[in-house]
């Protein structure tokens, strides 16, 4: 049933998305998510890291001095486009968010040359059974600001993966499985260890990040691969948690860590692993769960985006995400953004 779902989502978007590819690109302005706020343009290149039977797509987010129009979302062919947003919205319960991400551009250019040496390095590991180009706006604004983002597809748990031309559907994720959930978790941190090996190896940028600048970040579940990716790997010298546990219920206990980590909750209310861990902890009144994707840009419901204006709250998870990373990746003396949706619990 979910694969003739899938089939009769995939054909909408083609339907409603095929006469745009055929006219070309479309204009930056046409996309949804909130121009990118630093002073650099913006490149982006993809990546298939293996390790044995393993591959793992990654988009590589760099500042550049050359301007250009992409994709949302990154694929070799519009029909692969529309896979992965088909399964993605599918996944996320938001059918008609899809053909809205299918037809998205970006103002940034494919594969153009780094704009300069001795970046910082961001990982950003998605939420569980959420594509890696979901956070593409946050991602797109860190890398306009300086930075090296490394975008991680969790294959296998994400909903789609495209991996040498051909689509791989994943398989659905269940939460309530503590076994499944602890699988999903230890492949995430392999997926991590190895991003963090490869990083000198990775096309456009290998050569010009600063290994010894390392973040990591992640929303949900890929908050938690964040914090113990922390805890095992001292290479990772600070951490942002958008909405998510310090630690799954009954996959693991909560790890000690000993660098700086920020969680920027949605609501009011923090996942009580928390109360044994270390972090400066905000919220964001009246966001909800995916505030800090692009999915509200794209249309959901109260129960994933809540009821904050989507632009506010991206402009929001930007601000802080990237005055905590100035603070402790470049030793700037960052202000965090005066709003009053935001709230700080712990400072």
């Amino acid at each position: 049933m979910r694969r003739v779902i899938t089939a009769a989502l995939t054909a909408a978007v083609l339907l409603c998305t095929g006469a745009a590819w055929a006219a070309g690109p479309a204009r930056a302005e046409a996309t949804p998510i909130p121009a990118p706020t630093g002073p650099h343009m913006v490149g982006r290149a993809e990546a298939i890291l293996t390790a044995g039977t393993r591959s793992i797509p990654v988009s590589v987010w760099y500042p550049t001095t050359t301007a250009g129009v992409a994709p949302y979302i990154p694929a070799s062919s519009p029909a692969a486009r529309v896979q992965l947003a088909g399964q993605a919205a599918l996944w996320l319960h938001t059918p008609t968010a899809a053909p809205a991400m299918t037809a998205a551009v970006l103002p940034v250019a494919e594969g153009a040359p780094v704009a300069d040496d001795g970046l910082p390095v961001v990982i950003w590991s998605p939420a569980l059974g959420t594509p890696r180009w979901l956070a593409s706006g946050l991602q797109m604004d860190l890398a306009s600001r300086g930075y090296v983002v490394v975008a991680i597809d969790h294959t296998g748990e994400s909903p789609a993966v495209e991996v040498s031309g051909r689509v791989q559907a994943g398989s659905p994720p269940d939460a309530g499985d503590t076994a499944f959930m602890q699988r999903a978790f230890d492949m995430r941190l392999a997926d991590a260890r190895l991003v963090l090996d490869r990083l000198a190896t990775l096309p456009v940028v290998g050569s010009r990040a600063d290994l010894g600048r390392v973040a990591m970040a992640g929303h949900s579940y890929g908050g938690q691969t964040t914090v113990s990716a922390m805890a095992a790997d001292p290479r990772i010298r600070t951490g942002v948690v958008l909405d998510g546990p310090a630690v799954w219920d009954g996959t693991s206990a909560a790890p000690d860590v000993d660098r700086p980590v920020l969680l920027l909750a949605s609501g009011a209310t923090l996942h009580a692993s928390w109360a044994s861990t270390r972090a400066t902890i905000a919220t964001i009144a009246d966001a909800g769960h995916y505030t800090g994707t692009d999915l509200p840009a794209f249309g959901c419901g109260v129960e994933l985006c809540g009821t904050i204006d989507p632009t506010r709250g991206a402009t929001i998870t930007r601000s802080v995400v990237s005055a905590w990373l100035d603070e402790q990746l470049l030793n700037a003396d960052s202000v965090m953004p005066d709003d009053p949706k935001l709230r700080w619990r712990v400072r």
